[in-house]
Order: C-alpha cells, then sequence, then structure tokens
C-alpha cells in the first residue's frame, strides 16, 4: 500500500505563492533530501516502447536536430551521448512516480498536468526553449546543468525541426546557471527560457502544471454547454440604423456578442460548465471492464480489498460545495464523505472510508467513478504471495 507522506519538499510554501509562483524562477537546492529515483533507465525505456505511452527522443548532431517519436524497438542505433528520451504521464504508470505529486498539493489539483520523466545521455538536451505551463524540474541520478532566465518580450523562436520548437540565440541572461545534483528542484514559470543539457547519464522528473489559453477555454466551456442541451439565451440585435450598409458589422453589434457570451459565463450554468472543465482528466480514462453493484463493493470492505484514484483523474469541489469527477457533476454527499472522497489518495484500505461506505448515496457514488474508471479497486498482495 502507498505511503502518502514519503515526497515531502523542503521549503515555505506559502513564501513561495507569495513570491516566486508565475513570476520568477526559484533554485531549491535539496529540494528533496536523500532523494533516489522512482524509475531506472531500463524501465523508463521499457515503457518507451508502449504503442499507448506518449515517448520521443530529440538528438543533436553539431547543429542538426532530430525528433523521432514511439514507441521505440531499440536504442542502440543512438549512440551514447547528445540525445534525450523524454515520456510523458510517467506517473499514470508508475505509483512511485505518482506519489511524487504529493509534494505539490499546497497548488490547485486541477491544475496538475503530468509528471514528464525524461532520461539524457551526456551532453543530452533539448535545446534552449520556452515552456506555455509552469514546471518543477527534479534532478534524479546523474547532473545536469541548467540556465534559466526571466521573460522578456525579446526571445525569439524558431523551429530547428517540425515537432521542436527552440529560441533562436540560447546565450539568453540567466538569473540561475547551476549544475543539479539529486533532490534539487529547479521551478521554472510560463514563458521563462530555460536550457539544460546532461554533464553525464541522468533523469529529471518534470512536474506540469495546465494552463488552457482563453480559446480552449471557450471552446471546452462551449462543449459542456452544448451537451447539457439546457434553453439559452440567443442573440438579439441593438438599436438598428437603416442608413448603414448591410454588409457593415457595427460596434455595438460586436459589443453584443460579448455581453451575450460574459453573461451566459456568469450564470450558475456557465460557472458548472467550468467547472465540469475543470474536473476533466488529461487523457480518457479507461471505465472498469466489469459492472461492478453496491452490494459488491460492501462485500469487498470485508477484505483486504484497496480502492485509489487513478493517477490523472481529478475530483474537485466548487465553492457553492458542488463534487465534479471526469466533467461530470457528482451528487450531493454529506460533508464528511465528501471530505474522504476528495482526500482519497494513492490506494488504501476500501475497509478505512466508512464516511463514504456508510452513506447509500456515496457507495453509489462510488460504485459510479470506479465504472467510469476516476476509482479503481486493487486486491494488496503480500508479501508471502511477493516473494
Amino acid at each position: 500500500m502507498t505511503s502518502l507522506n514519503l515526497m515531502q519538499l523542503q521549503f515555505n510554501s506559502s513564501a513561495f505563492l507569495a513570491d516566486h509562483w508565475q513570476q520568477k524562477p526559484l533554485l531549491i537546492r535539496n529540494g528533496f533530501v536523500h532523494f533516489t529515483d522512482l524509475i531506472e533507465p531500463e524501465l523508463l525505456a521499457g515503457l518507451a516502447m508502449e504503442e499507448a505511452v506518449d515517448a520521443r527522443i530529440i538528438r543533436q548532431d553539431g547543429e542538426h536536430w532530430d525528433v523521432e517519436h514511439g514507441p521505440f524497438e531499440d536504442y542502440e542505433r543512438f549512440g551514447e551521448s547528445d540525445w534525450t528520451l523524454l515520456v510523458q504521464a510517467v506517473n499514470e504508470w508508475f505509483p512511485e512516480v505518482q506519489e511524487l505529486l504529493s509534494a505539490f498539493r499546497f497548488l490547485p489539483d486541477w491544475r496538475v498536468d503530468d509528471i514528464m520523466v525524461s532520461f539524457a545521455t551526456e551532453n543530452g538536451g533539448v535545446g534552449a526553449h520556452l515552456d506555455q505551463y509552469d514546471v518543477f524540474i527534479i534532478q534524479g541520478g546523474g547532473r545536469r546543468h541548467w540556465r534559466v532566465g526571466e521573460r522578456s518580450a525579446n526571445l525569439a523562436e524558431y523551429c530547428p525541426h517540425p515537432d521542436l520548437k527552440q529560441l533562436k540565440d540560447s546565450q539568453f541572461d540567466a538569473v540561475i546557471d547551476a549544475v543539479l545534483e539529486p533532490g534539487d528542484v529547479l521551478y521554472i514559470p510560463a514563458g521563462c527560457p530555460h536550457h539544460g543539457i546532461a554533464l553525464e547519464p541522468s533523469i529529471n522528473y518534470s512536474v506540469g502544471f495546465r494552463a488552457p489559453n482563453s480559446a480552449e477555454w471557450l471552446a471546452q466551456i462551449a462543449d459542456q454547454l452544448l451537451a447539457s442541451e439546457l434553453p439559452f439565451p440567443r442573440y438579439q440585435d441593438p438599436q438598428l440604423n437603416a442608413q448603414i450598409p448591410s454588409y457593415q458589422l457595427q460596434e455595438a453589434e460586436l459589443e453584443q456578442v460579448r455581453n451575450l457570451l460574459v453573461r451566459q459565463l456568469r450564470t450558475p450554468e456557465g460557472a458548472d460548465a467550468i467547472a465540469r472543465v475543470m474536473s476533466q482528466s488529461k487523457r480518457p480514462l479507461a471505465g472498469a471492464e466489469d459492472t461492478l453493484s453496491v452490494t459488491e463493493l460492501l462485500s469487498y470492505a470485508a477484505t483486504d480489498m484497496l480502492i485509489g484514484r487513478t493517477p490523472g483523474a481529478r475530483i474537485v469541489r466548487s465553492p457553492n460545495g458542488k463534487l465534479y469527477a471526469n466533467g461530470e457533476a457528482l451528487p450531493a454527499l454529506s460533508a464528511d464523505a465528501a471530505k474522504q472522497l476528495l482526500e482519497l489518495r494513492g490506494e488504501q484500505l476500501l475497509a478505512t472510508q466508512s464516511d463514504l461506505l456508510s452513506d447509500s448515496q456515496a457507495c453509489e457514488c462510488l460504485v459510479d467513478l470506479i465504472q467510469q474508471g476516476v476509482l479503481y479497486l486493487v486486491r494488496e498482495i503480500s508479501e508471502e504471495n511477493d516473494s
């Protein structure tokens, strides 16, 4: 059974939020004391051979850059230097990597994107670049040299390869220029230039935080509103002028549309749609293969059955107390049951979830979340059976 308190980031989270979050980079030396790798390079390489895994290799040969997407069959042809393997959402495959997220619970759950793990050979890197999301980079085994700058409007980008965007000038002014050792943590706000080069074979863990742009928000919220099939206010013309040509758009018409959209977002239905979007996972969740009844669920509580939240699944609570998961609103639960559901991390004995199991509506909610793939059941493997 996974412990939830092994990963503790050694720093003042309140001071960080006030002085650094989305403002300026920060290097946290020994952020994780006695840090040991959560996944071996061989396992990461094996994961990148799977069809369902998003992986790529970026390599440099002089001035030439190349990007190759997985799944990979072997790695010998890449040589022993100048390339990096990057694997997305490793936390969704390895519980030990998922555990790393427990150190970042001072930030909103819905903002968490995934944990990308990269293995770099000597002199490996992806070039100087910008990210459009906030990221914490935890140094695992090996060492990497990092340069990080502050945001600037003068940073020009280009694509040395169709699947790779870099900065034209890699010699930006750096406010952090350091070699990271195992357990060091580097925080890089969105839009800050950075460049990392492996000094030796090394592993990095990148905890990214999603930040949808306005177009993405509008598209996803519109999908939710349309799916609701509710009646919505329609456009009405402002005061028209017969002297204005029919092909001419009026500023008052544009303002009418803007006001219509803003008013909709400010309604309870608009707030509900936003909360649904915030509760959606990055990738579709795999639902349970077998059907489950409340009776079966309760019978499992008398066994060593564990219940856990699927990595990547989100359960959030809106300001009015309503719960959402997987883009859906959940039924109203008692305060105790809701708290137990929201705080379900890792894998816990099902029998310990008394506030949920003692409430019939909460039990039905649990069954539904298991069927959707938000939660899952698994039997604990004893050490005797594992040996």
